[in-house]
């Protein structure tokens, strides 16, 4: 076991030392960013999860390259933390404000988005061979109607939801990791997600594209895309799902859930039984902002604790239905391929309950700017 760990610590050690060449080059030559994805290690881009420039399936319908990590999930079925396979190395040319987090307020919420996305991961060779052998089995997501990408990319402007466009990857991966583990339910919903707005205050569609996106869409799919942003929020507060855990005796005579759309503050309202749909929608989608490696280290962090909630609530009551294979963090806390920053420093020591209470604080006030309810009502049956 120790000539094994030995071992591992210095394969990272070199996967870190390439990482620092490779910077060194880019900070030397304007070709730097692509000296990094030809090189040895496989790296993601600036938010530390943009498309990977190998392993993807070329059989796809579906024209997206999904990252080393995206890939690995897909490939599973579930999320991994993969210490001892990647190093995180910090990417100075990252500017928090080019993404979607720059309104962030506090400075701690700004210095835990940094330190999560600001990053390049370098994978090891043997890892990355095996999660693309691997994802390669996967079955290729089916393709999305002409018609509704052309409305994405024409009537819709996706392109400021995060740097570099890496928001499109997050929105391909919810939709194939859905097609693939949540075939009951259309991936559609995944894909459109973010639509009518996301956590902070970005709307990649104006209200007057309603109609024209309804068009595009069964009733279905339009009901849980409008209500998406809404049960997110409710989530990041912490209320929806400590009532729901407050009455677990009863959740079989949940009958209706009503609460107030992002876009507008109109006034929603769902059946239980679509409540249920919703969550596991919630479930894969915040699959996509679990760090790589290092959980037992980063539960601190807001996004990661709304996960483990949520998975947890969702598998003690038997309302998982999409299939997610998640071994929750044990044993001691392990920092192997992590960055030594201020902002890491400060993600990994944090109290959970310190973040949690800036990330309450944070939606309540994003809310707030445009005139959006967080309050919601739960109909019990008698």
């Amino acid at each position: 076991m120790a000539v094994r760990t030995v071992l591992r610590t210095a394969a990272l050690t070199a996967i870190v030392l390439v990482a620092l060449v490779k910077r060194a080059l880019q900070n030397r030559r304007p070709s730097g960013r692509k000296a990094l994805a030809d090189g040895a290690a496989h790296s993601s881009g600036a938010d530390g999860k943009s498309a990977s420039t190998a392993g993807a399936r070329p059989a796809s319908p579906t024209p997206v390259r999904h990252s080393v990590q995206r890939q690995a999930a897909i490939a599973k079925g579930g999320p991994i933390d993969h210490a001892g396979s990647v190093a995180i190395v910090p990417n100075d040319a990252f500017d928090l404000q080019k993404t979607i987090f720059k309104t962030l307020s506090t400075a701690l919420l700004r210095y835990i988005a940094r330190a999560k996305l600001g990053n390049n991961l370098f994978w090891a060779e043997c890892a990355t061979g095996a999660i693309q052998a691997a994802y390669g089995s996967i079955p290729a997501a089916p393709s999305v109607d002409k018609a509704l990408t052309d409305f994405m990319a024409e009537e819709c402007d996706f392109a400021m939801e995060h740097a570099d466009g890496s928001f499109m990857d997050h929105l391909h991966f919810c939709h194939d990791y859905s097609a693939a583990y949540y075939k009951e339910h259309s991936p559609r919903v995944l894909l459109l997600h973010s639509i009518m707005g996301v956590g902070t205050n970005c709307f990649p569609m104006t209200k007057d594209k309603l109609p024209r996106l309804k068009s595009l869409l069964t009733d279905f799919e339009f009901r849980h895309i409008e209500a998406f942003p809404s049960i997110l929020r409710l989530l990041n507060a912490h209320t929806l799902l400590e009532e729901l855990s407050a009455n677990r005796e009863r959740l079989d005579k949940l009958q209706r859930v009503s609460f107030y759309r992002v876009l507008d503050n109109e006034h929603l309202s769902m059946s239980g039984e679509d409540l249920w749909i919703a969550l596991n929608f919630q479930v894969i989608h915040l699959l996509d902002f679990l760090p790589a490696a290092c959980w037992a280290s980063q539960m601190s962090e807001p996004l990661f604790q709304t996960f483990v909630e949520l998975i947890t609530f969702m598998q003690q009551t038997g309302r998982l239905k999409a299939h997610v294979d998640f071994d929750h963090p044990a044993g001691e806390v392990n920092v192997e391929g992590q960055p030594l920053t201020l902002g890491a420093c400060i993600f990994r020591f944090l109290p959970s309950t310190v973040a949690r209470k800036s990330q309450i604080k944070e939606i309540t006030k994003y809310s707030k700017a445009i005139g959006h309810s967080l309050s919601y009502e739960i109909q019990w049956a008698d």
